[in-house]
């Protein structure tokens, strides 16, 4: 494990897990924790013992958003570091080679929101509260990718009023894609993490990669490029293996 001052980081069987530690602040953004989670996601990027990424605040808290004691005292300096922390962190997040899995277990409000958001897969607890709160204030929200996720009028409906949800209306919506007993939302996400990194490393890299360029792309491109990453794949030596392996399991039983 290891730790930093903001987060901590463990890797056990494939699954390398993330989990916001400022409880004292309700796991509130700050440049520091920013600069942490991307400084482990950019270690873990290469790292074969990394098939698959799980980012949370534990069961009661995932992260309550920009620390109002860091936004109230913004200089145009700090300011303009807290943008460039963000960018770097959203966007790490956005184009990571690797799935990630945010478990959010009590409130992820406006930045919180947005990493669930930026995350591939969202598994939120019972007790889960999800909003954009700093729209009361005026700002603005990240849009996108949240209307490809939840669809054009629920992303306005979430936008453009700043109302929280809770988890109920959050799996309704899309918004979360499981809904976890209060309490064991950090081991489903582990579980579904885990059952990732089953399939391998490179496999789960290549079906990341997949899921990135696939959606950009029109229908019969789309068509094309993913019959030629099959292609790619399909004699590989270890692929055929385990394709062996399986089919042996099959007719012994």
């Amino acid at each position: 494990m290891t730790t930093f001052e903001n987060i901590t980081s463990v890797v056990k069987d494939g699954v390398g897990t993330i989990t916001f530690d400022r409880l004292d602040r309700r796991n509130a953004l700050s440049v520091e924790l920013m600069t942490e989670m991307s400084d482990q996601l950019d270690a873990w990027a290469y790292d074969d013992e990394v098939a698959a990424v799980v980012l949370t605040g534990g069961e009661d808290i995932f992260c309550a958003g920009l620390d109002l004691d860091l936004q109230s005292g913004f200089t145009e300096e700090t300011r303009a570091v807290y943008s460039e922390a963000c960018l770097r962190a959203y966007g790490t997040l956005l184009n990571y080679r690797k799935p990630t899995i945010a478990a959010v277990g009590g409130p992820a409000l406006g930045g919180g929101c947005d990493i669930a958001v930026f995350t591939d897969i969202r598994i939120g607890s019972e007790n889960a509260l999800f909003g954009y709160p700093q729209i009361k204030f005026g700002l603005t929200p990240y849009f996108s990718p949240l209307w490809r996720i939840v669809g054009l009028s629920q992303a306005k409906l979430l936008t453009f009023s700043g109302d929280r949800i809770d988890a109920n209306e959050a799996l309704r919506i899309g918004l979360i894609d499981r809904l976890a007993p209060e309490g064991q939302v950090v081991a489903q996400a582990s579980d579904l993490a885990a059952s990732i990194a089953g399939t391998t490393v490179k496999s789960a890299v290549n079906n990341k990669e997949m899921a990135r360029t696939s959606p950009g792309l029109d229908p019969v491109s789309a068509l094309t490029y993913e019959t030629l990453a099959y292609r790619e794949v399909i004699w590989h030596p270890d692929i055929v293996g385990r394709i062996n392996d399986a089919y042996r399991k099959i007719k012994n039983k």
